[in-house]
């Protein structure tokens, strides 16, 4: 109370301009230090949240209309959109734009150590079949076709960081396509398709067309 009083004569009429000016001066300093800080613990939040799942910048309209999607958007089922049906992209989504489902979509079904279900191809279709999200319920997910898993083989390395298809360079993944005896498969940027028996585990990643 006496600090206020003090400051609103001094302001008012005193001619002691030296002594107004430390009682000014101190809280736009501290002014300035607590935003200094501000901004630091923002960025810091912003940095921490930025993990490599996570969606680029303006995303919404992508998830809610469909409009204007882009690789590495968050799609309508909650997934990564990795392909955009067609060159240039269609303004808007009909039925011909892919996303795959976000890591972690079979944490219900696989065991602490896997990032993505390690199974034969029966199993791998079953359990795909079972996934579903809020946005797109099971029955709405699938396993990619050997066309659609070498669109998101192929895409480069930038949007392979957008998207997180893969686990890594070199594991296999099931496709819905048949062969005879067996099914595609292909390998992150080293898209090396071809058959392999049902019977062998495989790693999955559903996709959701929208």
């Amino acid at each position: 109370m006496s600090e206020e009083t003090s400051n609103s004569s001094t302001g008012m009429g005193s001619s002691d301009s030296t002594a107004a000016k430390p009682l000014k001066a101190g809280p736009s300093r501290g002014l300035l230090i607590g935003g200094l800080v501000a901004i630091v613990v923002i960025a810091g939040v912003v940095v921490s949240t930025n993990s490599s799942d996570a969606p680029r910048s303006g995303t919404e309209s992508c998830a809610t209309t469909s409009v204007d999607c882009e690789i590495g958007d968050i799609g309508p089922g909650g997934g990564k959109v990795f392909s955009l049906g067609g060159n240039p992209a269609p303004a808007t989504c009909t039925g011909t734009c892919l996303e795959v489902a976000p890591l972690g979509w079979q944490d219900t079904f696989a065991t602490a150590t896997s990032d993505d279900l390690n199974s034969n191809w029966s199993t791998a279709m079953a359990t795909v079949a079972t996934f579903g999200t809020t946005t797109a319920p099971a029955g709405d997910w699938r396993l990619p076709t050997d066309d659609e898993l070498r669109t998101l083989a192929n895409l480069s390395s930038t949007d392979q960081a957008k998207v997180n298809g893969f686990r890594d360079v070199s594991s296999l993944y099931w496709t819905k396509t048949e062969a005879g005896p067996g099914a595609y498969l292909c390998s992150d940027r080293q898209p090396n398709f071809g058959t392999k028996s049902k019977t062998t585990r495989y790693y999955s990643r559903p996709i959701h067309a929208f």
